[in-house]
């Protein structure tokens, strides 16, 4: 529990730092300074020594431990999470939240046959334990565990075309302890 609540002060803090760097303070200074900056706020957030890589629309935090954490970024994931799920190949992705432990992917001018396609894909990987499905006029969720209790959700919007995938790793009896 102590873990999520980690990362909750993380994002919290991520969030106000690009918030600054929104209004303008990113233009003023170089990357590096930027980068120093949000690095100092994490560690103090935190209470550890964390690495910041700034590149461009993506945030990656490398902690102590050698966890990773990318924020942001206009590409399906290489790495962490994300690399444990079948890529979504359509659609544009307009955000992506990854770590080693869990990601949240957000794409854009996604067709409803490509989700349903991407879906039945899921379903024959095993994401059919535990599953919830919920379908209205415009939006279509659906989530689900696998064998090893990795869990899944996709959920698309047929008004704008969106569709969001939300990953979680099942959890390793080291982590649990």
């Amino acid at each position: 529990m102590q873990l999520y609540k980690k990362i909750i002060v993380v994002l919290i803090s991520i969030l106000m730092v690009l918030t600054l760097a929104s209004c303008g303070v990113r233009e003023k200074v170089n990357e590096k300074i930027f980068e120093k900056v949000t690095e100092t706020v994490i560690n103090k957030a935190t209470g550890g020594a964390a690495d910041i890589d700034l590149d461009g629309d993506k945030l990656t935090i490398k902690g102590e431990d050698g966890e990773e954490l990318t924020i942001g970024g206009s590409e399906w994931p290489d790495s962490g999470a994300a690399t444990m799920i079948p890529e979504f190949k359509h659609g544009k992705v307009v955000s992506a939240f990854n770590s080693d432990a869990s990601c949240a992917i957000v794409l854009e001018e996604v067709q409803e046959q490509d989700f349903k396609d991407y879906l039945d894909e899921l379903k024959g990987l095993g994401y059919t334990e535990n599953s919830y499905t919920f379908s209205q006029e415009t939006a279509q969720t659906y989530s689900a565990e696998a064998e090893d209790g990795s869990a899944i959700s996709v959920t698309y919007n047929g008004n704008d075309q969106t569709l969001t995938i939300s990953f979680r790793a099942a959890s390793t009896e080291a982590e649990q302890e």
